[in-house]
């Protein structure tokens, strides 16, 4: 006789199945990382920064942003992505992307962002499209799903 029959227990399932499906923690730590590396390495090279920022002894970048912004956006974007079609998944990145140059040209109205004589916008168009797609990329490698 068993004393614990470990097999069907509801703790070994739970576990399996969140080591099958992570969810969007993999992803969100993802975004979180490569948007820290390219704040730092953009504002390293000068092409922009941010005048009013917590911790600006610290930190070069709005590391608030980085730690709450970021996963809170990319959540949201993978919980719609999720609900969508292939077809609404693109126009949602292409909707998100147009997105990221208006809220840096309301940022700087505002004086929290400063860009370089030399930054274009359509740089961060073109820089959100690949940043959602690699996300999305790697949201769907870690949960094994077809696009």
């Amino acid at each position: 006789m068993k004393l614990f029959k470990i097999s069907n227990s509801r703790f070994l399932r739970k576990k399996q199945y969140l080591y099958r499906n992570p969810g969007s923690f993999p992803a969100i730590v993802f975004a979180m990382l490569l948007g820290t590396y390219l704040d730092l390495y953009f504002t390293r090279i000068g092409m922009y920064s941010f005048p009013i920022r917590p911790f600006a002894d610290v930190f070069d970048i709005h590391i608030v942003f980085n730690l709450a912004g970021i996963p809170v956006f990319i959540w949201v974007f993978l919980w719609v992505g999720r609900r969508v079609s292939k077809a609404g998944r693109g126009l949602l990145i292409i909707f998100f992307s147009l997105t990221g140059p208006v809220l840096e040209i309301f940022s700087e109205s505002k004086g929290l962002f400063v860009h370089s004589e030399e930054w274009k916008h359509w740089y961060s168009f073109l820089g959100y499209f690949l940043f959602l797609l690699s996300v999305w990329a790697i949201f769907t490698w870690t949960n094994g799903r077809k696009s």
